[in-house]
């Protein structure tokens, strides 16, 4: 007995076809989707390698303020202090007090950028050490040539408390504007002396990894019109690594802190910050609640929370002295 499709060979020539079609349609979409795909990898590889250059160049390689001779006024006068480099300058505010507060300015600035505290601080009785560090203008070098965000700095945080103490300090509290703040962390991580009573931080730069994140995302791809995908800078960041030997866990001091902070720290990090993400401070102050102050200033951008809100913030941070010092 014949069957039925015995009886009609043209619907099997026809299905052999449609099955043949639909085979080469899925073979041209696989080979078109790994085209795309590989198109995709090589189009990150190269931007990564390009973004890569400009990353290394803004961020590691050293372009230093100029030190201006403004030591002057407010009883300031120009010190030098051994460092394993060699010396370095800073100035010094002379005060009645035992507790010295150390300044620590961020990447490329100078001592002058904590000028705005130095009178208040003096008149509360806090003497004053408003230091440089490797790099700076002027300063030796680091011996890999490049900013290490606290991984090779943080000697030079050291050798500034040993001053103080070698010339009167019985404590100190550490005064860091956004990436000196990393310096500070990567000193108090590894040395949790007694003689730090506190921290104070402006808008802190202690995880560089975000903050490369965060000023990307607000970067135009240099010939499509669009913004630097999410997926690149991780591309970017790890060039860099082998380029330069970047360890970027090693300069996240967010996630160390509840596990490695021990002192109390006052915050202050403006709204509008488009250099380092306020999100940075709320995740640290979230690692440590118990001795971490956030206190977010609105429509304040990077390292402006004094011209924003001055009266509030020389308040704040003497109420923090008397209570740490």
């Amino acid at each position: 007995m014949s069957t039925w499709l015995e009886a009609c060979p043209c619907l099997s020539a026809e299905t052999d076809q449609n099955l043949v079609s639909i085979m080469t349609t899925r073979s041209v979409l696989r080979g078109s989707f790994w085209t795309i795909v590989g198109v995709l990898i090589i189009a990150h590889l190269g931007a990564g390698w390009y973004f890569t250059g400009e990353l290394i160049e803004d961020g590691f390689l050293p372009d230093p303020d100029p030190i201006e001779a403004t030591a002057s006024g407010v009883g300031v006068s120009e010190v030098s202090f051994a460092a394993p480099l060699g010396e370095l300058d800073a100035w010094h505010i002379p005060a009645q007090g035992s507790t010295w507060v150390i300044h620590v300015h961020g990447k490329g600035g100078t001592p002058d950028d904590a000028r705005h505290l130095f009178e208040p601080i003096r008149q509360a009785g806090y003497p004053q050490l408003s230091i440089t560090y490797r790099n700076d203008d002027g300063q030796p070098m680091d011996p890999s040539g490049y900013y290490q965000y606290g991984a090779s700095e943080w000697e030079d945080v050291a050798a500034a408390v040993d001053f103080a103490r070698l010339n009167g300090a019985d404590d100190v509290v550490l005064s860091g504007f956004s990436t000196g703040a990393s310096h500070i962390l990567a000193f108090v991580y590894r040395n949790n002396s007694a003689v730090v009573r506190g921290l104070m931080f402006d808008s802190p730069n202690i995880d560089f990894a975000e903050t490369v994140d965060f000023n990307a995302a607000q970067r135009e791809m240099p010939i499509v019109p669009m913004k630097i995908p999410p997926t690149l800078t991780p591309v970017a960041k790890f060039f860099t690594s082998l380029r330069i030997g970047v360890n970027w866990k090693s300069i996240d001091y967010v996630d160390k802190a509840e596990r490695s902070l021990r002192v109390p720290v006052l915050v202050h990090h403006g709204t509008d910050d488009l250099t380092v993400p306020l999100e940075q401070s709320i995740e640290f102050a979230e690692a440590q609640p118990d001795l971490v102050e956030l206190i977010q200033v609105e429509d304040a951008g990077h390292v402006e929370s004094y011209d924003v809100e001055p009266d509030a913030y020389l308040r704040n941070i003497l109420e923090f002295l008397a209570e740490v010092g």
